[in-house]
């Protein structure tokens, strides 16, 4: 995922591309070595079934570890493109070569992709389309590819050819978790049959960028609907800013609406410790809940100013009902019954725990 959103952004990519070997491949051998039975013959039956890609990719992380970074060359084709999905395209009319390395200036080499986007398009777009481009579904756009020159040799055989890096590494990469993931479902004897592997066409939305995803608004308007990008890369970044915008918009919510007293903050408490675990994420309940519980100490902060006062329930306590809360969340996520019933038992411990200190101290004050 992380060669996927960096891929049109060739000093990232290729780091990238160079830690995933050593990663890969020390996994790889540390399976062969200290792990269960079930993993060494999962792995080492997926290495028999693909000897050449083991191999190569074997190579590339020696290179990488032991004499200098795999560096790979590039092929840039740009052109009309006719969008087939969101996830597929093809290539109507262009230029440059798809299948092997090119030769370019050297100030192209390390930029990204949407750097050269509209240098290397100025001859299409004048030739190729009209300037409110009223075909729908076509655009222009450029394709990058990263290829590397392997020439070395095994007791079995000799290898000496240029390969798709990314093709490579990351068909490799997916096929091993499924096939490890499979091994581990049939070792527990539970049912599984999720696939990480994902086959892509030649043109498609991680090595391509079109114009619709550098200026989606001008397509909205030009074909009349709403439009968005449709590279993989652009469309994370977009949906990391609204998870930050998003979290930026919560706490201003929850600063805005903290419990306002002692009374209230016993209510709340007394409320999420009541409610079941089903309850507590409808939508009358999950945002308050993600408030009150997750970011207790600032509304613990609002009522016992922070510990300062003088007050049973101490900071210790907010973290741990704030631990208590974030482990429920994670486990009910996973959807697993016995650790969803055993972490919201945890947390109504704690709670039923600060009930007890704050009404402890309520009744030592009434007798005074």
């Amino acid at each position: 995922m992380s060669l996927d959103v960096s891929y049109h952004q060739p000093k990232h990519f290729i780091l990238g591309l160079n830690n995933l070997l050593r990663s890969l491949l020390f996994f790889v051998e540390l399976s062969n070595k200290n792990s269960p039975d079930w993993l060494k013959i999962a792995v080492n039956s997926f290495l028999q079934a693909q000897p050449d890609e083991y191999q190569i990719l074997r190579y590339l992380r020696n290179v990488s570890a032991h004499q200098k970074l795999v560096f790979p060359d590039e092929s840039l084709v740009s052109g009309l493109y006719r969008i087939k999905s969101t996830r597929n395209y093809t290539l109507k009319l262009g230029f440059g070569d798809h299948d092997k390395p090119g030769k370019y200036a050297w100030d192209l080499a390390l930029k990204d992709t949407s750097e050269i986007f509209h240098d290397m398009l100025a001859f299409a777009s004048i030739t190729f389309m009209d300037l409110e481009h009223s075909s729908i579904g076509e655009c222009l756009g450029i394709t990058r590819r990263w290829f590397f020159k392997v020439n070395f040799k095994t007791d079995q055989k000799r290898y000496n050819e240029i390969v798709d890096v990314y093709q490579l590494v990351s068909a490799f990469s997916a096929r091993l978790l499924d096939h490890v993931c499979k091994a581990y479902a049939a070792h527990l004897g539970v049912h599984y049959e999720h696939t990480f592997e994902v086959q892509l066409e030649d043109h498609n939305f991680i090595n391509t960028l079109l114009e619709i995803d550098l200026f989606p608004g001008l397509f909205s308007d030009w074909w009349e609907d709403e439009y968005g990008p449709l590279n993989y890369g652009i469309r994370s970044k977009i949906t990391e800013s609204r998870r930050h915008e998003s979290n930026d918009e919560f706490h201003k919510w929850v600063y805005e609406n903290l419990t306002p007293d002692i009374a209230a903050y016993r209510a709340q408490l007394d409320r999420f410790a009541s409610l079941d675990a089903k309850a507590i994420f409808e939508k009358d309940n999950i945002a308050e809940f993600a408030s009150f519980v997750l970011t207790n100490h600032w509304h613990y902060k609002s009522v016992f100013g922070g510990g300062l006062r003088e007050s049973g329930v101490s900071a210790s306590d907010v973290m741990q009902l704030q631990r208590a809360g974030n482990i429920f969340v994670e486990e009910y996520r996973k959807e697993k019954l016995c650790t969803i019933a055993s972490t919201k038992q945890r947390l109504n411990d704690q709670i039923h725990e600060m009930l007890k200190k704050i009404d402890d101290e309520q009744s030592a004050r009434a007798e005074i």
